[in-house]
């Protein structure tokens, strides 16, 4: 079920949509999730199954000198910082607005998304 509003995967945050924050109710599977995020990001370093075909199994992203990764380890989403998924992605998020008001590239892919600048 992805968000009405940013077609985003449903991930809520206190109860709103945590990439626009529109009102959101239930989640989606973190798989989808990682799949989303490499094809949003800029500059994702992304590594799927056996010989680079398949899902995507581990993702990490390096904004404003700050590292960001989640992988699957053992069936369970592994995140870096590790923190609750939701929060991982606010503090991508926010990380990626920040790094917008300098940098032209990151701005227009998150402007694109229809994400909500924090």
């Amino acid at each position: 079920m992805a968000c009405r509003i940013c077609s985003a995967p449903s991930f809520p945050l206190d109860g709103a949509c945590v990439f626009c924050h529109a009102p959101l109710t239930g989640q989606d599977d973190p798989a989808e999730l990682l799949e989303y995020l490499a094809a949003k990001v800029p500059n994702a370093q992304v590594r799927r199954g056996h010989m680079n075909h398949g899902p995507v199994t581990d993702i990490s992203f390096e904004v404003a000198g700050r590292g960001y990764r989640a992988h699957w380890r053992k069936e369970e989403l592994e995140l870096h910082p590790p923190v609750d998924l939701t929060a991982w992605l606010d503090l991508l998020l926010t990380r990626l607005s920040d790094n917008a008001m300098h940098d032209a590239g990151v701005r227009r892919s998150v402007l694109r998304a229809g994400w909500a600048l924090r």
